[in-house]
């Protein structure tokens, strides 16, 4: 028997909404799956994709990583993954997550399909990976996921690691690199990345799941971390088939995103705080404020740093009472793209500036306002 923990997309270094709290938070996730593996004893690990939030990761983000893998080292216990999107270098680069190579993490597929033959407690476990290929690699997609069928042929226990959105899990179909039809069913175990809520399906004959994100990355996750959470899987393969259990993980920090009026925030605020106390634990939720109507906003202000012992609440939200038409997005606007492939509304609104600032032709004054978005002084 092969038992093994499938994790994905825990985005170390990712500073949600600009606070040091949530720094923390995706890697207090990230140490509670190791955990949870070393605990279950498993054979090795399996991460599908997004380690790092950004391709050229902080060395706090850096030094966290070292410090995980220096303990799964002196156990024995070694990592296999592929890049996802985030993780790949924007220009000719080399991936943060191997130089860690020597700490026992291997990265498999970062130009196509690649395969490897394992022994693991006395029994032979084919091994494959293909990295994220969004852009220009796209279209060799397809073909690398026959390589990697044709390679699983006769293997008894296999499992493709990959980082894609699949069509039918999430995304609209155009925000995704490869259809479903197209995804090889003859692994046993199918441990899939890039899609941050957790999901397991059948393709052929190969179980398929997203292990989903370890931390919420995004205000349009929330609904459904409150209905499911967050979680790992710990898989076992034994002649062949594969079981999956998906185990909980408890460090993370709930949230909230509450829409009310100016007569009921507060009320629809204390009722989510005392109907999820169970589920608060040690740290103090965070909650997005979206009010409508004519409200004193000193007045909220005040009312909502009455309950900063109890939450953590973001700078709210005001809309006025005029209603405006909701669009589907049909990706006829650019802010469709960003938003499609963001997911994030706050990321899609930064990107959407940042495009605009480079519309110009004038490349001092492109600089000037980019450095005006993030914040940076001073000539280059």
């Amino acid at each position: 028997m092969v038992r093994f923990m499938h994790f994905s997309d825990t985005h170390i270094g990712n500073r949600q909404y600009y606070m040091e709290e949530r720094e923390q938070d995706f890697m207090d996730s990230f140490s509670e799956a190791v955990s949870i593996g070393l605990k279950e004893k498993v054979d090795f690990f399996i991460h599908s994709g997004d380690l790092f939030d950004v391709w050229n990761p902080s060395n706090r983000s850096l030094a966290f990583l070292r410090d995980s893998m220096i303990e799964l080292k002196e156990k024995g216990i070694k990592v296999y993954m592929v890049l996802g999107d985030h993780d790949r270098p924007k220009r000719v680069d080399y991936p943060a997550a191997e130089i860690f190579d020597f700490l026992g993490i291997t990265v498999l597929g970062k130009d196509g399909f690649q395969g490897m033959d394992l022994e693991i407690n006395g029994e032979s476990l084919f091994l494959g990976g293909i990295s994220n290929m969004k852009g220009i690699r796209r279209d060799r997609l397809p073909e690398e996921y026959r390589k990697a069928s044709s390679a699983a042929e006769g293997k008894k226990n296999s499992v493709l690691i990959s980082h894609q959105g699949v069509t039918g899990f999430g995304l609209i179909d155009e925000a995704c690199e490869i259809k479903k039809e197209e995804i090889p069913g003859n692994f046993s175990y199918l441990a899939f990345g890039h899609i941050h809520e957790g999901a397991t399906s059948r393709i052929g004959n190969s179980l398929f799941s997203y292990a989903g994100s370890s931390e919420i990355c995004s205000t349009n996750e929330i609904q459904s971390f409150l209905k499911r959470g967050k979680g790992v899987n710990l898989v076992e393969i034994s002649g062949g088939e594969a079981e999956l259990d998906r185990i909980p993980l408890n460090s993370v920090r709930v949230q909230a995103s509450i829409k009310a009026d100016g007569n009921d925030y507060m009320d629809r605020i204390v009722k989510f705080l005392d109907g999820f106390q169970n589920k608060i634990k040690n740290k103090r939720p965070i909650i997005s404020v979206e009010i409508s109507g004519d409200v004193d906003r000193g007045h909220v202000k005040t009312d909502l740093d009455s309950l900063s012992e109890r939450a953590i609440i973001r700078k709210p939200v005001f809309q006025s009472l005029e209603m405006h038409m909701e669009r589907r997005p049909d990706l006829t606007m650019i802010d469709d793209y960003f938003k499609a492939y963001f997911r994030d509304d706050e990321m899609a609104l930064l990107a959407k500036k940042i495009f605009e600032s480079t519309q110009s032709e004038d490349k001092e004054q492109t600089l000037k306002q980019i450095r005006e978005l993030f914040g940076i002084g001073g000539a280059q």
